[in-house]
């Protein structure tokens, strides 16, 4: 997979966050839940933070009770399916509500989702499962949430983690994930690799880059779809980003699609006509559905564009492909009597 080495300039944002609404990082901590699943939830639209300030996407009180809601149906055993259900029912009636959010009930009564007032109940969807919290209760915990700044602070203190800018994070992660050994999910490297790309994007949601090595990292430990999530969020900041459209090609090609293979790496050229792992990508998906014509055009594309890259910026898994990539360029102009 192809990573990105550089992002723009960024200039840190301001700490605070308007009233009453948590950054991502806030919310994961007080679900107890990964900033990763959140984000995913996110980008599915299962669940996205409403607000923004500061150049982040943040969760208003609304959002956070779909959370909790969605957190403890999950947990109770019902189907991703039917808990959107019950969401999207919430969303409906939750802004009709004239009481202040901090007084309803939101509970389960047999096969029944319930939000209630003073005045009325409304079943919010169907799933047997026991959930019953006070909206006043979850507000209270995010108080203290929010109370506790100092603690997080001292944690990532001991931990050696100090405050860094977006960009600043984004190279560290860089660095980790060159340590990597290509093969431990739990190396201590890709760990602090994968961990700062999520933050830097927590206090970024729009650096490309970041979101391009989190896919490639996801999609070398076998997350596909969570990889490929990364790199549509890569092209939704950046829709010109090479890197991000390559490795979605790449990751057509992996699975056998040949043809949406192809489309992908053809559109990748059209922006960067000497793109040069386009070129290998796309001559292995023409081989697959027999083009074994243009195959070669881009293969002799590769090896040109390698030729052009200074010595010192090849490594040897771009020494091995061009390598191939002759020895299937003299075979090729062999079947296809070529000169």
């Amino acid at each position: 997979m192809e990573r990105s080495q550089t992002a723009p300039a960024y200039a840190p944002t301001e700490a605070a966050t308007p009233d009453g609404q948590l950054s991502v990082r806030e919310v994961a901590r007080l679900f107890n839940l990964p900033e990763s699943r959140l984000r995913y939830w996110a980008q599915t639209g299962f669940i996205r933070p409403s607000g923004r300030g500061s150049g982040r996407s943040l969760y208003s009180f609304r959002d956070l009770i779909g959370i909790k809601v969605a957190k403890e149906l999950l947990a109770a055993g019902l189907s991703l399916q039917r808990v959107r259900k019950n969401l999207d029912v919430l969303r409906l009636k939750l802004p009709e509500v004239d009481e202040p959010l901090a007084r309803l009930r939101i509970r389960s009564e047999h096969d029944r989702v319930l939000v209630e007032d003073h005045q009325r109940t409304f079943d919010a969807a169907t799933g047997q499962c026991i959930l019953d919290f006070s909206v006043q209760g979850l507000r209270d915990e995010i108080a203290e949430v929010l109370a506790l700044p100092s603690t997080q602070a001292a944690r990532e203190q001991a931990l050696g983690v100090d405050e860094r800018s977006a960009y600043e994070l984004f190279r560290f992660a860089c660095e980790r994930e060159q340590e990597w050994d290509g093969k431990d999910p739990e190396h201590p490297a890709l760990l602090e690799a994968r961990d700062a790309y999520e933050r830097a994007l927590d206090l970024d949601p729009g650096l490309a880059a970041a979101y391009t090595n989190l896919g490639s990292l996801l999609a070398a430990i076998g997350d596909i779809d969570g990889a490929r999530d990364m790199f549509d969020e890569a092209l939704r900041c950046d829709e010109d980003q090479p890197e991000a459209q390559s490795n979605l090609a790449a990751l057509a090609l992996k699975t056998g699609d040949h043809e949406t293979a192809i489309a992908g790496y053809r559109q990748v050229l059209r922006t960067a006509p000497d793109y040069a792992e386009a070129h290998y990508g796309i001559a292995r998906a023409l081989l697959g559905v027999g083009g074994k014509g243009q195959a070669l055009a881009h293969l002799e594309r590769f090896c040109d564009a390698v030729e052009r890259t200074p010595a010192g910026a090849r490594d040897a898994s771009l020494e091995e492909r061009r390598a191939h990539a002759r020895a299937v360029i003299r075979a090729l102009r062999d079947e296809l009597g070529v000169g």
